[in-house]
Order: structure tokens, then C-alpha cells, then sequence
């Protein structure tokens, strides 16, 4: 009976736990807001990401109801269609956004909604949406979420949409706290006359249930170009050897100029030609306040086996206002820091003179807008200062001379229509020569982000006017030295062709060298794509015969800008993109290697353009070593000290007496016709065994212990050379 209680009792409380484990999951399940009402689409969301992604719990941030999210959809520049059903799909409703004729700008046209709920800064949330191409061909848009009147993004990414629908899921890390329809959500579509059917939108707040990293992201990014046997590979590979190699001769003689065979001459790679390297804060090294050792480190050593940057940029410290209110650092410690690194061979770029809008500007330059005088004035100023200042001029020899003209207009605007300035870039072409007046050999680098960070191209509105404001300052007799191209792809990542076209299009109307000035990407690039495109955009760049260097905006995730570092984690482990940097720059295109002389005393290498230590050796030792710099075709003559020509030998003179055939170790007296200035044993290659100075006419020497047929050979007063054959036995 007892024991009948028990697995009565045993047995109901394994329901009660089982009853239990289901209402939980029940109830977490319908955690998503306010259950009450949910569409069935909404159910089926939770399902996939539990199941899926293991994720669970949440508030919806839009009605948890189809028609009433696509309801709440609003557009302009377009044409948006009411709510419709679609059969076969998880959602069950859609609606439709027409295009008819390409804008102006991406945001020229928009579909978008709102949150309903408010977020908190700092909360992780989930965007979910469907999206298709409801024509033939591809649609491109801006996938953003972004915050109401400022524009501040949340999620940014410039994408082309396929015909057969996709589901975009991303995660995100609130900036702010939002209320009620302070968060857009949608598409920016302005790019070209298109149609774009909608679905299945969602926003999800998980607070910080889970680290964001736990979160997927389903973007769909990929690049044109990205195939392993597309076709700009070979051509770019052609072109890298073209212009990134040259061949380097080495002849290597003796003393009287006979060649010499066998030898070996070694060239070890220390520095490229082209520049790489990344933003970064004075503070940082030097022995600067904020010194971080490891920080300093990777500077020399990037990839763990003392390759490093050859050329850094600083991120603020030269800027106007941070130089003027020391933000970070003194001037001092700032030109204390160049010097440091130009002694230690990595240059060091100067970002920016003048960077045109009010924001980037001192205040006071706002507040005298009307005044172009007493702007052009202040502007003059800035420049006096800082081109001057010890340890930078003379020490930085590059700078971003303007920065971001296109989309910073307030200080042209100021002087527009004041006298001799029609447009008011004209002031540009004024910056441009003060800097030169200043100091006549600096490059001047005008730096933008309007074409390839942006996607945009040949064509589009941004792109030509970028090319018109540029021919503007090189109409005015300007020699534009350089282009900088940012390359901040933290919108959506680029096609290869495209870059190469802009590379193409720029070099031939303006013939400026170009770099990639502040390259990174986006968060939501993950790290195994991250790598592949960084390989093939540095790949491209390294290839075009306008480029002169590549840059990131900052290395590591602990001082960069977006918190996303794209070389080492916080904990300075590397990323997948540095490794396939660092395969790239120190392997790939890295040149070691060790060539022997030819009978003619030749040594043909081809090498990566840059600096070298070259060393020549004979015999087992170290004849010869330099460092060389190479940069074009070179040559380069060696005579090997210590050895002489054999061809010194080929009549013997009897003039010189002595025991022939001698003994090995032996002391061998020596009887000349004159006095010498000195006497040498020779080896047959050509090597000074032993050599005795003003030895008087008669005089020993000692014979090698090794057997074989050596030469004794005197040099007398008047120059005249006394050769025998000596046979050591």
C-alpha cells in the first residue's frame, strides 16, 4: 500500500514538474509584449529564433500584428501600395514601394516606420524584415535604423535586393534612450527608378538578457567580384607585377674589376615602398600620458613576426580644434610623438587642415560666418601655426590639406558672393596655396568619402560632385597632388569593378597619386567576410597605378571610433582581417631571397618595391652590406675587399725568388729585384690568405697549411705587380 502511495505520489509530482517546465515555456514564448492579439507571423518568429538562435524572451518595440506595422508604414518620394496578401511565405502581408525616377541623393525617397515602445540606451535589440525585388532586376537601398531629427544610425547598410525574398535580421546595442517614434526603421530607395515588396517587419528589445554577439546576423552581404576566379584577379595580379616589382643587378668583382663566380648575394625585405598603416593617438606613445606599451608595440610589430606600419596618421591630435584646445595631449607632445616615429622609420600623415563645416571648425568661426575677413584671417593663421611648428614642419611631409568638401560646404557658403569669391570655393584654391607658400615641397591630399565608402559611381549626383569641385581648384592652376579616398565601408560593402572604375576615372582626369586614407567597416560585417573583402579591396588598391598607400581609421577595438576595430580585439587577439592583411603585405608581396653569381658575376633579382638590406658573401663570409632602397630598376657594383684578379697571374715573373716546392706551414724566404710595398699569398679564387706590408727585398713568409697551388704576388714602388705559382706540399 505504502509503497503504491509512493509512485502515486512520485508520479504526480513528475507531472506537476512537467506541467510546470510547459507553462514556463508558454510563458516565455508569448513574452514578447502583449501576447493578446499576436499575429500567427509573430509566432512563428519566436519559434525561429528559439530554435535557431536559442533565443528567447523580449518586447516588441512595433505591434505585434502585421497589418497594423504595414499600416503604420509611411513614404515619400514614391509610390507605396496598401497591404496585401502573399500565400507561402512565414508572413502573411506585404506592401509595395515604386520608384519611378532615381533621386538625387539615396534618402531622395524612403519607406519607414517608427517604434511604438520606448528603448533604453544600451539595450540590445533585434530588427527582423522581408524584402524582394519586385521587378527583374536588383533593387539597392539603404537599410537603416536611425534616430529622428539627428540622422544618428543605429544600423546603416547600403545593400542590393535579389527577386526571391530574403529575411534581414541584425542586432544592435541602443546609443539612446528613444521614446515612442524617436527610432526610424525602413529603407532608403532614391538610388534608381525601382520596386521594392516589404514584409514581416519586427523590432525586438532582449534589455541585456543576452551579449550581442549572441545575436545572428542575416544581411546577405556580398560583393561584386568576391568569386575566387573572378576575373580582375589575374588582371590585377598582372598589374602588381608590373608596377610594384623591379629588378635589382648586383655585379660583383674583385679589387681589379674580374668578376666574381659563386658568390651570394641576399636581399631581406624591410619596409614597402607603398605605405600601410593605421590612425592613431599621440597619447598613446612616446612616452606620452596615456602610454600603452602593447599599443606602441603593434605599431612595429602588426603581425606578431616584426613586420609592422610604415606610415600612421593621427586620428584628432592635429585637427584644428583639438590642436588648438589640446584635447588629448599638449602640441608639444604631439610633435614630440612624429619626431619619435619618423626617427623610428614610419612617416606620419597630417590630418586636416581645414575641414569645412561648422562642426569641425572653432566656434568662432561660426560665429563670424559674415565675416570673410575675418575668417580668411583666422584660416591663415591656423595655417601659419601648425606648418610651422617645430617638429612637424619639415617631419610631415603629406597632409589632408581639405577634408570632406563635397559634403561640408558652410565655410564656402560664408564666403560665397563676397568679393573674388563667385561660388566661394575659391577659398579652397586659397588654403591650397598659403599651405604651399608655407612650405613648397609638402603633397597636399584632398580627402573624401563620397564615392567609393558610399557605393556611389560614375553617373550619380555625390560622385560628379566630388569630380566638379575638384576640377574647380585644378582649373584655378592648381596641381591637386593627391586623393585621398576614406574608405569607411560601414554601409555596404563594394564592388571591385566599381572600385577600380573610381580609381580608373579619378587618376585620368586629375593624375593624382590616391590613397585609402581611413579604411574600416561596418559592425555588422562578420569577421570571415571582413577578411575576404579587406584582402580583395587592399588587393585592388595595391594593384592601381595611382595608389600610393592604405590606411585604417584606428587597429584596435579598444580606441576606435565605432568601438570596432578591425584588426585586434580588445583583448589584442587578431581578427581575421589582419591575418589576411599581414598574409598579404609580409608574405604574399614580400620579397627574401638569396641569388649566387653567375660566371659573369651577375646576380638577377626581381623584388616588391622597398627598402633592403642586401648582404654579399664569399667563401662562407660576409663580404658586403648595405641597405638599399629599391624603388625603379637598379644596379648596383660590389668589389669584394680582399681579393684580387687572376689574371694578374697569367705570365709569371722570375724576378721573385724563392724554394718552389714548399712545405706546408712553412717560413719561405723571399728574394725580390726592388723593394716591395707589400706581398701577398693568393688563393686560386682570388682571396687574400696572408698579407705582409713593406717587407724590404728580401723577406719570409709563411706558407698556408692546407696542400694545393697558391699565388705569392708583390706589389713594387712603381706600381709594377711580381707574380709565382707557389706549390705547397
Amino acid at each position: 500500500m505504502y509503497i503504491g502511495l509512493l509512485i502515486l505520489i512520485l508520479s504526480n509530482h513528475n507531472k506537476m514538474v512537467m506541467m510546470r517546465t510547459w507553462i514556463l515555456n508558454t510563458l516565455a514564448l508569448f513574452m514578447l509584449g502583449n501576447a493578446v492579439g499576436q499575429t500567427a507571423y509573430y509566432t512563428t518568429l519566436q519559434s525561429q529564433l528559439s530554435s535557431k538562435y536559442n533565443l528567447s524572451g523580449g518586447a516588441w518595440l512595433l505591434p505585434a500584428d502585421e497589418s497594423q506595422v504595414l499600416n503604420n508604414l509611411s513614404a515619400y518620394g514614391g509610390t507605396l501600395s496598401g497591404s496585401v496578401t502573399i500565400p507561402g511565405q512565414a508572413f502573411t502581408r506585404l506592401r509595395q514601394m515604386t520608384i519611378n525616377s532615381p533621386g538625387t541623393e539615396p534618402w531622395s525617397s524612403a519607406v519607414t516606420c517608427t517604434n511604438t515602445q520606448a528603448i533604453t540606451k544600451g539595450s540590445i535589440c533585434l530588427m527582423v524584415i522581408w524584402v524582394r525585388s519586385a521587378t527583374a532586376e536588383k533593387a539597392k537601398v539603404n537599410l537603416l535604423l536611425e534616430r529622428v531629427n539627428t540622422y544618428e544610425k543605429e544600423i546603416f547598410l547600403t545593400t542590393e535586393i535579389g527577386t526571391s525574398w530574403q529575411q534581414f535580421i541584425a542586432p544592435f546595442e541602443a546609443d539612446f534612450n528613444y521614446t515612442a517614434n524617436q527610432l526610424t526603421f525602413g529603407f532608403q530607395t532614391g538610388f534608381k527608378a525601382q520596386s521594392i515588396e516589404i514584409g514581416g517587419i519586427a523590432l525586438i528589445d532582449f534589455k541585456n538578457k543576452y551579449t550581442i554577439d549572441r545575436f545572428p546576423i542575416e544581411l546577405h552581404q556580398n560583393y561584386a567580384g568576391s568569386e575566387a576566379d573572378a576575373p580582375w584577379r589575374a588582371e590585377a595580379a598582372q598589374r602588381i607585377e608590373q608596377i610594384r616589382k623591379a629588378d635589382y643587378t648586383v655585379a660583383v668583382t674583385k679589387t681589379n674589376g674580374d668578376p666574381v663566380s659563386g658568390a651570394t648575394v641576399k636581399m631581406e625585405m624591410l619596409a614597402h615602398e607603398f605605405t600601410f598603416g593605421s590612425a592613431i593617438t599621440a597619447n598613446r606613445i612616446a612616452g606620452n600620458k596615456a602610454q600603452d606599451n602593447t599599443y606602441q608595440q603593434k605599431i612595429f610589430d602588426f603581425d606578431g613576426k616584426g613586420h609592422g606600419f610604415n606610415e600612421v596618421v593621427f586620428e584628432n591630435d592635429l585637427k584644428w580644434d583639438a590642436w588648438e584646445q589640446k584635447w588629448f595631449v599638449s602640441n608639444a607632445d604631439v610633435a614630440k610623438a612624429t619626431v619619435w616615429l619618423n626617427d623610428r622609420g614610419v612617416s606620419v600623415r597630417g590630418h586636416n587642415l581645414v575641414w569645412p563645416g561648422w562642426q569641425y571648425l572653432p566656434t568662432d568661426m561660426k560665429t563670424n560666418q559674415s565675416n570673410p575677413t575675418y575668417l580668411k584671417q583666422r584660416i591663415n593663421s591656423r595655417l601659419n601655426e601648425i606648418l610651422t611648428y617645430p617638429g612637424i614642419k619639415g617631419v610631415i611631409k603629406e597632409w589632408d590639406v581639405l577634408n570632406e568638401i563635397t559634403q561640408n560646404e558652410d565655410l564656402s557658403k560664408a564666403f560665397a558672393g563676397s568679393s573674388g569669391y563667385l561660388t566661394g570655393r575659391e577659398i579652397y584654391v586659397d588654403i591650397i596655396k598659403k599651405a604651399k607658400e608655407l612650405d613648397p615641397n609638402l603633397k597636399l591630399y584632398i580627402n573624401e568619402y563620397s564615392t567609393i565608402d558610399q557605393g556611389n559611381t560614375a553617373g550619380s549626383p555625390i560622385y560628379e560632385r566630388t569630380k566638379q569641385y575638384l576640377k574647380e581648384i585644378q582649373n584655378a592652376g592648381i596641381k591637386i597632388d593627391g586623393i585621398g579616398f576614406q574608405g569607411h565601408i560601414s554601409s555596404g560593402l563594394v564592388s571591385m569593378y566599381d572600385v577600380k572604375n573610381t580609381l580608373d576615372d579619378f587618376y585620368a582626369t586629375f593624375g593624382a597619386r590616391s590613397k585609402i586614407t581611413e579604411y574600416d567597416y561596418g559592425s555588422l560585417v562578420g569577421d570571415s567576410l571582413a577578411a575576404r573583402f579587406t584582402a580583395d579591396f587592399l588587393t585592388m588598391c595595391f594593384s592601381h597605378p595611382s595608389m600610393d598607400g592604405f590606411l585604417s581609421w584606428g587597429f584596435w577595438h579598444g580606441a576606435h571610433w565605432l568601438s570596432n576595430g578591425p584588426f585586434f580585439r580588445l583583448d589584442w587577439s587578431m581578427r581575421p582581417a589582419a591575418k589576411a592583411v599581414a598574409d598579404l603585405l609580409y608574405d604574399k608581396w614580400w620579397t627574401n631571397t638569396s641569388v649566387v653569381t653567375n660566371p659573369n658575376g651577375i646576380a638577377n633579382i626581381r623584388g616588391f618595391k622597398g627598402k633592403y638590406r642586401i648582404t654579399v658573401s664569399y667563401n662562407g663570409k660576409v663580404a658586403y652590406t648595405d641597405t638599399v632602397n629599391l624603388t625603379q630598376n637598379s644596379n648596383l657594383s660590389v668589389s669584394l675587399p680582399n681579393t684580387v684578379g687572376l689574371k694578374d697571374f697569367e705570365r709569371e715573373n722570375f724576378n721573385m725568388q724563392f724554394v718552389n716546392p714548399a712545405p706546408k706551414g712553412s717560413v719561405v724566404a723571399v728574394t725580390c729585384t726592388d723593394v716591395p710595398l707589400n706581398a701577398h699569398i693568393i688563393s686560386t679564387d682570388g682571396r687574400i690568405l696572408l698579407q705582409v706590408n713593406k717587407p724590404g727585398s728580401k723577406f719570409d713568409i709563411l706558407t698556408p697549411y692546407t696542400p694545393g697551388i697558391y699565388f705569392l704576388r708583390v706589389q713594387l714602388k712603381n706600381g709594377q705587380l711580381l707574380g709565382r705559382k707557389l706549390l705547397v706540399e
